[in-house]
């Protein structure tokens, strides 16, 4: 029934296509004759017409998908319009869907060439650079084409854009400048304008862009927040403080915006006012016993990262643990800052005190038991998860994986894979991704101390598969897969992944460079071997890892001082764990 309506929708396109193709090859003259004749412009546009079928014929080879055969019907119409930049762009896009990208850049740079003021031109080989990596070229592309068509400041974007991509933050910041002067309602713009400028430390002009955002977003609390950084960057505190009391004050319910105001105080030093601050919000507000667990979990967690935190961090527990001395989460995470700043035996007694006033928290049992551990009572540790396996028998896969972890680290490995399997072959529920995380980390470990490799990968396999950017996972497989030499492009993305995680860890450094090792890229290993023993790790395998690459580089002074230096700390390792 619908054959006839597709049949003349396909002919009304060969119309559409014979236009483009006429309105194409007679878009630049023939080529310039040096005669006289006065037949010469009716002999052009013969040749023009009798080239037309060809031209069409590519076209629809093209819409077709047989790029190959449009190449070479364009090619053959080239042949006799060389000038003809339409040609030249035609081809240079059956090469671009070919993914064929330097001849797509030769033949739209020809077509450029031949029609620089041709804006569609412009942006599709500005579109060409920018798939090669070519950012500069794009970002001139661009900016030729916004010549051509200045009031349209999405160009100018895409050019700021390119700018970015090449790393010129000056000329980007101009462009983006640019754009928002010609349309001050352009968000994209200011935006990229307020990036900019506060990258390059420009903050009083960042604190006019904020300010032209916030004109037209209205009241967008994190420009609120940027807004008092800025001012406390440029040294005005007292407008600072006004800014976000002002947050505060109009959401009293979002202890998000009263948080941006404590940690201003901590980081201009000025602790007294914060507790000030603090005892005031905590005496009048009403804020949820879990909503103030959570605050206190996120200055516990800054407390181990920024020293900053580590005095507010122990006001607000114990001005929270004043207001609520029956709060058995608030002892346990008091606990859990000792223990985070190396202080055991504080940390045991308050988690103690925390399964006193609720014996069904699970979690204060499970930090109590571990944390006992690590003090170094292993019978002690034993007789907790027993009581606690008494007292909340439900939780019975729980007390499992928390023994399997005990049993790794007390030199039990087979009775620890015993334990550790059964808890994962009950299958617990998919909620309980955290739990199965841990339990397949210490399973990776287990099986890595028994040598069992394959099930080394496929537990550290499982742990990526429930959670994609977990560090340590990446990291510990990569490193199996390079010593045993196998799949070792997987290995490189999974140590490189982690690396850009967390580009710090010594340890992941060392695995990235030893796996470029694996793949003799031996002047990379050992750059990143050298950055990651910068980093203050101090292990012989690290040292071993780093002689084996300079001797691949001829270097082999260097290699046996870091065999030396291997030996050196294996042995101190060896007279620690003897106790002498």
């Amino acid at each position: 029934m619908d054959r006839p309506c597709r049949i003349g929708a396909f002919r009304r396109r060969l119309w559409l296509l014979a236009l483009i193709a006429i309105t194409a090859l007679s878009a630049l003259p023939a080529k310039a004759s040096v005669s006289r004749d006065s037949t010469a412009p009716d002999s052009a546009a013969d040749t023009a017409q009798d080239l037309l079928p060809d031209y069409v014929q590519g076209l629809i080879l093209d819409m077709k998908g047989d790029y190959w055969g449009a190449i070479d019907t364009f090619r053959k119409v080239m042949v006799k319009r060389p000038a003809d930049a339409a040609v030249k762009y035609s081809i240079s896009k059956a090469y671009f869907r070919l993914a064929v990208l330097d001849s797509a850049k030769v033949y739209g740079e020809a077509a450029v060439r031949l029609d620089p003021s041709n804006r569609h031109y412009l942006r599709y080989l500005a579109g060409v650079a920018h798939d090669m990596k070519e950012y500069d070229r794009a970002a001139e592309l661009f900016g030729k084409a916004s010549l051509l068509e200045p009031e349209r400041t999405e160009i100018m974007y895409l050019q700021g854009l390119e700018y970015l991509a090449a790393n010129r933050l000056e000329q980007a910041l101009e462009v983006f400048e640019k754009a928002a002067r010609i349309d001050p309602y352009n968000e994209a713009a200011l935006t990229q304008t307020l990036t900019l400028e506060i990258g390059l430390k420009r903050y009083t002009e960042a604190i006019d862009t904020v300010t032209k955002l916030r004109g037209l977003r209205g009241s967008d609390p994190r420009l609120s927040i940027t807004l008092a950084e800025l001012y406390a960057k440029t040294g005005q505190e007292a407008l600072a403080v006004e800014t976000l009391r002002e947050l505060a004050a109009a959401d009293r319910g979002n202890i998000a915006y009263r948080i941006a105001l404590f940690d201003h105080y901590i980081r201009a030093g000025r602790n007294d006012e914060f507790q000030r601050e603090l005892t005031s919000f905590l005496d009048t507000s009403s804020l949820p016993p879990e909503t103030l667990h959570d605050f206190a979990k996120l200055y516990i967690s800054r407390s181990g990262k920024d020293s900053l935190y580590v005095g507010p961090a122990r006001v607000l527990l114990d001005e929270l643990i004043a207001r609520r001395s029956r709060d058995s989460e608030l002892f346990m995470l008091k606990g859990m800052y000792h223990m985070v700043h190396g202080r055991q035996a504080e940390g045991v007694a308050l988690l103690g005190k925390a399964v006193q006033l609720d014996s069904g928290n699970a979690t204060a049992w499970e930090y109590l038991i571990t944390a006992q551990f690590e003090l170094g009572g292993k019978r002690k540790a034993f007789e907790l998860l027993a009581q606690a396996r008494r007292g909340l028998p439900r939780q019975r896969l729980r007390w499992s994986a928390i023994e399997g972890h005990l049993l790794l680290f007390s030199n039990a490995p087979r009775r620890a894979v015993a334990v550790l399997e059964r808890v994962v072959t009950a299958s617990p529920q998919p909620r309980d991704q955290n739990f199965l995380i841990q339990v397949n980390t210490n399973l990776a470990m287990v099986y890595d101390l028994l040598g069992m490799k394959k099930r080394c990968r496929e537990a550290y396999e499982r742990v990526i598969a429930l959670d994609p950017h977990n560090t340590l996972a990446m990291n510990n497989l990569a490193y199996l897969l390079a010593e045993e030499g196998i799949r070792l492009r997987q290995a490189l993305r999974l140590a490189s992944n982690a690396v850009m995680l967390e580009p710090d860890n010594g340890v992941y450094l060392d695995t990235l460079g030893w796996v470029h090792y694996k793949l003799g890229n031996y002047e990379l290993a050992r750059q990143l071997l050298e950055k990651a023993i910068a980093t203050g790790v101090d292990e012989p395998e690290v040292y071993r890892h780093l002689a084996e690459a300079y001797r691949k580089l001829g270097y082999e002074a260097k290699a046996r001082e870091m065999l030396e230096k291997a030996k050196s700390v294996k042995k101190k390792e060896e007279n620690k764990k003897s106790g002498q």
